[in-house]
């Protein structure tokens, strides 16, 4: 029987894992989302960046490993981030640690180590939600029509044992070196593929301790956005998460924080982000302070 993780009242230890190619991120970004980790939360024992390259000037606390060389193929660097399946790779990772993958573009505000404790077994994993939930029916279809129908999840944050899930990884390499080209439904990205491979033990990381910015900030229309930022509710469940991801390339981090207040900006599906407490609410205030 798999082993239950689901109480909330245990405490583990847990390894961070950051994955950064190329120059988009600076050693300073990869250094401060490492330090807000563990400043938040004791229980994460260790950190380990996979890279394309020994980068200098990152912490010293912070293990880097090389990425393999198969994920570094021009077309695994693209847009649909097949690189981050190196996460999966046998032996990259501490096998005795379970792991959460936070993408660089992410803003950490509290203990991450809870999501643990939503896992139901070592042998589940989680994301953030995407189109489609992961009700019975959904993996039903998935399973009767042999992976063609499938719930979809983001991979800005994933919770996972590494020692349960390195099959991710020899599957999708298995996959390409038969020929299977990247694209299509479940191989266009690295979320899609992940979904579809973990649909029968994929499970969602409430929206109660990570949301991805644009879904929860930036509604279609500025009343919408307004107006759900008045619900009580909703303040208090934004009060309470632990983090805040910024998939895409609308919106970055650091500028959103540097807005004057009541700005009003438009993301490239032209949907209106009103940078206003009214809107937002008490987490403006810490992501400009995220910043200070």
């Amino acid at each position: 029987m798999p082993s239950r993780f689901n109480n909330t009242d245990v405490t583990q230890h847990w390894q961070s894992v950051l994955i950064c190619w190329g120059d988009k991120y600076s050693n300073e970004q990869v250094n401060n989302l490492a330090a807000q980790i563990a400043l938040n939360d004791p229980d994460c024992v260790k950190t380990i960046l996979l890279t394309d390259v020994v980068r200098h000037g990152v912490n010293p606390s912070i293990e880097q490993k090389l990425i393999p060389n198969f994920y570094l193929k021009p077309e695994m660097r693209t847009s649909g981030c097949h690189a981050k399946l190196c996460m999966f790779e046998q032996y990259l990772l501490d096998a005795s640690l379970p792991a959460i993958f936070i993408d660089l573009d992410t803003l950490v505000f509290g203990k991450l180590g809870l999501l643990l404790n939503e896992l139901k077994s070592d042998q589940h994993l989680m994301m953030i939600p995407g189109r489609g939930r992961f009700r019975a029916f959904r993996r039903l279809f998935a399973k009767v029509f042999d992976g063609r129908w499938f719930g979809r999840a983001n991979s800005s944050v994933v919770v996972f044992h590494p020692k349960k899930w390195y099959q991710v990884s020899s599957t999708f390499r298995s996959k390409i070196e038969n020929g299977i080209k990247l694209q299509g439904e479940y191989m266009i990205t690295d979320d899609r593929y992940l979904a579809w491979y973990a649909q029968q033990n994929l499970q969602l990381v409430s929206t109660s301790h990570v949301v991805k910015f644009g879904t929860e900030f930036v509604l279609p229309m500025a009343w919408m956005s307004k107006l759900k930022g008045h619900l009580p509710w909703v303040e208090k469940r934004r009060s309470n998460l632990l983090a805040i991801t910024f998939p895409g390339t609308s919106f970055e981090p650091r500028e959103i924080a540097d807005l004057t207040h009541n700005t009003t900006l438009k993301d490239n599906r032209g949907r209106p982000l009103v940078w206003s407490d009214a809107t937002i609410g008490s987490i403006k205030k810490k992501i400009q302070c995220y910043f200070m």
